[in-house]
């Protein structure tokens, strides 16, 4: 009698299996995209965690920290609608790849500036660059992921370059706490640490070199000025939510390090332990995205978590006890930001292809314009009443509350139009497809 055959050895099906299956069916230029985003997401943290601490034990004045700080918008803002005409005319990964370059050269440079207009010019520089960068992010990946696939990359960019500031975090407290002691000195240790994180967007500019560029779509190519004309009430809808909330957001948390460090005593390692945790939960945010997405949709998905995170900054602004500050920061962060790959995806689906960089550009000037106005007011305020930062964190409530209600007013009846068009468009191709029409004529 013969024995039945053998079964056939089945492929792993574990979870690491299935992530590793998931990463190798992307395109190639995506993933070298997500390798190279991983270091510039590590070296962004150096300067996000330590910059302030280190004009502090300068002996910079809550003003003139503020105004520093604000350099990185200014730039943010400078670049942004230049940023979207240099990427109508270059191919995409060669702006990736210059732009990753210029901000190594700027982050070396940076902490050897002398005085505050010098150290507000090479950070309004960083800026510029990074908002080169931004821009080409949303419209680089949407061109090159299949749509089932959109709302997963868009979350995993996200969480990627997160969590690489996760690791950028640690590794600045720590390498700052360490160069401080051997120099015997904890601002020289912060500027070598700050100085060192040049190297990381040389990593990044490595992994960009080696992706097959795709230049932008010929209608993009069209004169700049007349698309935003005819394209001004949809580019509104977009922008005033981001201005409202940008303006929110840069009042309390370009100083949350200083928070820590004046009301509560924390060190740069502390604070540089503390915000790699943040990371580590904003990223279980945006891996979570696609979920959010699925049930919410898009516009109100991102109008809910943005809600949620208040109630946090209401603790951070009353808060007496380390523990409970630690916790409301690390929650407010995982909230607030997982609306990004949420709000990103639905602006380039809502935006024609040839708009999608202008759509970008007008949406990084309305957040960038919000950040330079709020470092300058939350900084003069600190001067004012005496290192109050719970005016801070009420002002950024009101703000984050208008911002998510005209998000929702503006932008929730333009999602229902295109979940409509997509309906309609799925039942146009159902009727027409050969099991609907064999046998007509």
């Amino acid at each position: 009698m013969a024995h039945p055959p053998l079964p056939r050895p089945q492929p792993p099906r574990g979870r690491a299996a299935r992530a590793l299956g998931r990463w190798l069916a992307l395109d190639p230029a995506a993933r070298r995209f997500l390798v190279g985003s991983a270091f510039m997401g590590a070296a962004h943290a150096f300067p996000w965690t330590l910059l302030s601490l280190f004009l502090d034990a300068g002996g910079y004045g809550k003003p003139a920290i503020g105004f520093v700080l604000s350099g990185e918008a200014w730039g943010k803002l400078a670049a942004a609608l230049p940023a979207a005409l240099l990427l109508a005319r270059l191919k995409d990964a060669r702006v990736l790849g210059a732009s990753a370059l210029a901000a190594a050269l700027c982050y070396a440079a940076l902490p050897w500036m002398p005085g505050r207009w010098a150290l507000f010019s090479l950070n309004a520089a960083s800026g510029f660059v990074w908002a080169i960068h931004y821009i080409a992010i949303a419209p680089f990946l949407f061109r090159r992921a299949r749509a089932a696939d959109r709302a997963m990359l868009f979350g995993l960019a996200e969480a990627v370059h997160t969590l690489a500031a996760v690791l950028g975090a640690l590794l600045a407290g720590r390498l700052a706490a360490g160069l401080g002691a051997h120099l015997l000195d904890p601002a020289q240790g912060m500027a070598a640490a700050l100085s060192l994180s040049g190297l990381l967007p040389l990593a990044a500019a490595w992994a960009y070199h080696g992706i097959q560029p795709a230049p932008a779509a010929d209608t993009a190519r069209a004169p700049l000025l007349p698309r935003v004309l005819a394209h001004r009430g949809l580019l509104g809808r977009f922008a005033l939510p981001q201005l409202l909330l940008g303006i929110g957001s840069g009042l309390t948390v370009p100083f949350l390090a200083l928070y820590l460090s004046d009301r509560f005593g924390f060190g740069p390692k502390r604070v540089g332990d503390l915000n790699a945790a943040s990371q580590v939960l904003m990223s279980v945010g945006f891996l979570a995205s696609p979920w959010i997405a699925r049930y919410l949709g898009l516009v109100r998905g991102a109008a809910a978590v943005q809600l949620a995170s208040i109630p946090f900054f209401l603790v951070l602004a009353f808060a007496v006890h380390p523990w409970l500050a630690s916790a409301a920061f690390l929650l407010r962060a995982g909230l607030m930001n997982t609306a990004h790959p949420l709000a990103k995806n639905f602006s380039m689906q809502a935006c024609p292809e040839g708009l999608r960089e202008v759509q970008n550009a007008i949406t990084s000037t309305s957040w960038g314009l919000g950040w330079v106005v709020g470092p300058l007011l939350g900084g003069s305020l600190l001067a004012r009443n005496g290192n109050d930062y719970s005016h801070l964190m009420l002002g950024t409530v009101v703000f984050y509350l208008v911002g998510a209600g005209a998000s929702l007013l503006l932008l929730r009846p333009l999602e229902r139009q295109l979940e409509a068009a997509a309906r309609a468009s799925a039942s146009s191709q159902h009727s027409e497809s050969p099991t609907h029409t064999a046998g007509k004529t």
